[in-house]
């Protein structure tokens, strides 16, 4: 079932500094957004939503119909809710809803911010929210579907395409004077701080050694939350007083354990991600260390509107997701950004989008470039599929590795019948011809087999294969016979004649020959002796051989 990204607008009210700026280009309908100032000039965009400066916290929380993928995790598939857009917009604004004030700094130094997480609640954001709720309705589904949960998280940030884990002790520097700094990036034996990126087909992409902190109520993970938050490399730029340097993703995992099945173990993820903005360097005045941030803000943002972009223009290719269409290459993996929104962007997340606007007409370029990839971003199908509990996964891991052993044993006979038919010689003419008589005896052949003398009158078998030993099915009067006519040399003759009775190793009915235990004899005419299959017989050794 195919499930389009959800975009919910949100412009935000006027700064203090903003208060003298027009403010006409911005149209805001209840679903629609018209940017421009005359008739001729202006641009709608529709969306599922649109808010206005006026908007609460909590419109904005429902709207954007977050208690939705909260049950959506809970009946097992995952959801993601990311804020999009420029620098100063109020994306982390409205996924935490903390204030922030300016850091003194020495001379040589930029200016930081610092979190103050002590706000009334009507301006917590989404993620608080969503932490408080989610503990209210695991409380609720837990009666109703008889289930136990147990509720992890992480948190990082991608810091200059670096990841750094929020929720790792180690980390917690004094970052605030030490960005893009490499000490900081590395610990005291000269090793990375950051974790690495990695695939697996079961997960896809994830980070290593990612702390996960468990939480047993939603104090104690928002308290986990915001001590994150204060380690989150923030500054100061002309645009912005609290400016994000780093994207952060915030996941929440939540496990359901079936009381009647313990072993069915099913694990869903919330991902809400507060997206550093595009900046434009010559509005935000950035130089030195803010400006490399900028670069590598701007470089992880690109690639994530090429990964819209192309999802989108596959979209339109492909309208009503029927008729199968040429992929084209997505480039998730250049950026570790879009690597980890792999599942939210084109894959198996329900996603919802808030886009950040500014009412400045001074913004009316970077409102227009949001808009335009927010308007791509809606076209995305996501395909939502429900997680299989964990027995489902090791029954799911059974049946592929059987499938595989199978695909191994019929590779393994096709092998065997193709290398026996590059052993089959030339065919042999047969024809009616004088009585054929063949007299086999040996005193180890089992007491129940005797001499026997065949008559064939009716065949003959004619070497026709430049002397050397040759087999032939007599498909003319006898189908169920293989003759073999004395011819020396006989050592390929006897090699092929081996390998039959090796590689089916049955035992023929008939009296020339049989398989006793792991050995097969056959009755010669001459000297009246046999043999195993495994040793040389002496001299140019004429076989006979008869299946009934």
């Amino acid at each position: 079932m195919k499930s389009k990204i959800r975009v919910v607008v949100r412009v935000r009210p006027q700064l203090p500094a903003e208060k003298t700026h027009s403010c006409e280009t911005l149209q805001l309908g209840n679903h629609t957004v018209r940017l421009g100032v005359t008739d001729s000039s202006q641009k709608e965009f529709r969306f599922d939503h649109v808010l206005g400066p006026s908007a609460t916290q909590k419109e904005v929380y429902d709207t954007a119909g977050v208690a939705q993928s909260i049950a959506s995790v809970l009946e097992g598939y995952h959801a993601t809710l990311f804020a999009y857009g420029q620098t100063g917009s109020g994306k982390t604004y409205t996924m935490e809803g903390f204030e922030y004030e300016r850091i003194a700094s020495k001379a040589s130094e930029r200016a930081s911010t610092k979190a103050k997480i002590d706000v009334a609640s009507d301006r917590l954001g989404i993620v608080p929210r969503v932490i408080l709720e989610l503990f209210d309705a695991l409380k609720t589904a837990a009666v109703i579907k008889n289930k136990a949960y147990r509720v992890k998280s992480s948190f990082v940030q991608i810091y200059n395409e670096q990841i750094l884990d929020l929720f790792n002790p180690s980390s917690k520097q004094s970052v605030r004077s030490r960005r893009c700094d490499s000490a900081f990036l590395t610990n005291e034996r000269g090793r990375f701080r950051c974790l690495k990126l990695r695939w697996a087909a079961d997960q896809e992409f994830f980070v290593e050694d990612l702390t996960m902190v468990d939480s047993a109520s939603g104090e104690e993970m928002l308290l986990k939350f915001t001590e994150g938050v204060k380690d989150k490399i923030m500054a100061t730029t002309n645009m912005n007083a609290a400016s994000s340097r780093s994207h952060c993703i915030y996941t929440i995992y939540v496990e359901s354990i079936d009381l009647e099945n313990p072993s069915l173990v099913t694990t869903t993820k919330l991902c809400l991600v507060d997206l550093a903005g595009s900046e434009r360097i010559v509005k935000t005045g950035a130089t030195g260390v803010t400006l490399q941030e900028s670069i590598g803000i701007n470089k992880s943002l690109f690639v994530l509107r090429q990964v819209i972009q192309v999802l989108s223009d596959e979209a339109n290719m492909n309208p009503t997701g029927q008729n199968a269409v040429a992929k084209t290459h997505v480039p998730y993996r250049d950026s570790k950004l879009t690597s980890l929104l792999k599942h939210s962007l084109g894959g198996n997340s329900i996603t919802v989008m808030i886009v950040c606007l500014s009412p400045s007409d001074l913004c009316y370029e970077e409102n227009l470039s949001t808009l335009q990839y927010a308007a791509r971003a809606q076209q995305i199908s996501n395909t939502p599929v429900k997680n299989a509990g964990e027995a489902h996964k090791v029954l799911v891991q059974q049946l592929r590795d059987t499938i595989q052993s199978l695909h191994a044993q019929l590779a393994e006979a096709n092998a065997t019948i193709e290398r026996l038919q590059q052993r089959r010689p030339k065919p042999l003419r047969i024809h009616s011809g004088a009585s054929h008589t063949a007299t086999t005896s040996h005193p180890a052949l089992p007491n129940d087999t005797k001499t026997t003398t065949q008559d064939d009158s009716s065949n003959q078998v004619e070497d026709d294969s430049d002397g050397e030993s040759s087999f032939v099915y007599d498909e003319i009067a006898r189908p169920e016979a293989i003759v073999q006519k004395a011819i020396p040399p006989w050592p390929s003759a006897w090699t092929w004649l081996s390998s039959i009775f090796q590689a089916f190793h049955t035992r023929p009915t008939g009296h020339h020959a049989f398989a006793e235990s792991d050995k097969a004899y056959m009755f010669t005419v001459h000297p009246m002796s046999s043999w195993p299959l495994n040793k040389k017989p002496p001299g140019d050794l004429g076989v006979g051989m008869a299946i009934a």
